[in-house]
């Protein structure tokens, strides 16, 4: 039989009653497998864990997806990641709760009709005899709750309308997810492919996302959280606050302020001496 050779990454979540509370939720609560479960917990982790690059556009860090390091970036220092890392984490509470879940690979389309190399990751979750599509990584703009596989049509997902237009395969994968607005055009999101993956499969699309020069996550700083009333986001150097309707915008023009901002306002614990190379240096 053969083994993993990084056990690392197949490792289970360290705790989960304080991953709830990093999502906000009663680490006594019940969130047994149903659809009003799942819904419950991707709007709490995409309202608690914000999608951000700075590992790899001011830290230079490595980008490490296994569970345990997770557990210690979002839990311990209040962190959050792009997809590889937040769609894993999201994923890692679900297998600590019983649900039938795997990863799977896409091409993100952004709207356009030309697809890029396979850069994303999601997860299928199956409940009774459906199948849905759940992920709180893309970053912004994408279903809030679990998408239906089987559901024909258009469906409501928290106000928004999404569907799944599928495929027989080849570079399209195996379906899309498509977004519908009130003017009656759609979006493209991305096209995934149902097969199952081992974790081990993401390593080296991550790495090359992660360090690609062509990759925009190195070429522009993006942090973001859902928030209750709207979103917060930094924008490469621009902090921007969306509440009622209502959009507030600030530049950042030193490495002081991005991390009263990031610490303040996103609730991060963020190194002091790990400074932009955006700014000018300085002591604070």
């Amino acid at each position: 039989m053969l083994k993993a050779s990084m056990p690392e990454y197949f490792a289970p979540m360290p705790d989960i009653g304080m991953a709830f509370e990093r999502i906000g939720l009663d680490p006594k609560g019940d969130y047994s497998p149903d659809v009003g479960n799942l819904q419950k917990l991707m709007y709490a982790h995409i309202t608690h864990v914000p999608y951000e690059n700075l590992d790899i556009y001011d830290y230079k860090r490595k980008v490490d997806f296994a569970l345990p390091h997770l557990f210690e970036k979002f839990v311990l220092y209040r962190r959050g990641g792009y997809c590889y890392e937040i769609n894993g984490f999201f994923m890692g509470i679900l297998e600590a709760l019983g649900y039938d879940c795997y990863p799977l690979s896409g091409r993100l389309l952004f709207g356009k009709d030309v697809a890029g190399p396979m850069s994303h990751r999601t997860t299928i979750v199956t409940i009774g005899n459906d199948q849905y599509l759940c992920d709180v990584g893309y970053g912004a703009g994408c279903a809030e709750g679990p998408v239906s596989l089987s559901s024909p049509g258009i469906q409501d997902i928290l106000g928004y309308k999404f569907s799944i237009r599928h495929h027989d395969g080849g570079f399209y994968g195996d379906m899309t997810l498509v977004k519908h607005f009130d003017d009656g055009t759609e979006s493209d999101f991305y096209t995934v492919y149902k097969k199952p993956h081992t974790l081990l499969d993401f390593i080296g699309p991550n790495y090359n996302t992660s360090t690609n020069p062509e990759s925009p996550f190195l070429k522009r700083r993006v942090v973001r959280l859902r928030t209750e009333a709207g979103s917060i986001v930094i924008d490469n150097k621009i902090f921007r606050r969306k509440a009622d309707k209502k959009i507030l915008e600030e530049e950042i023009t030193t490495n002081k302020r991005l991390y009263e901002i990031l610490t303040q306002e996103f609730n991060m614990i963020v190194p002091k001496l790990s400074f932009s190379t955006d700014f000018p240096r300085e002591w604070f």
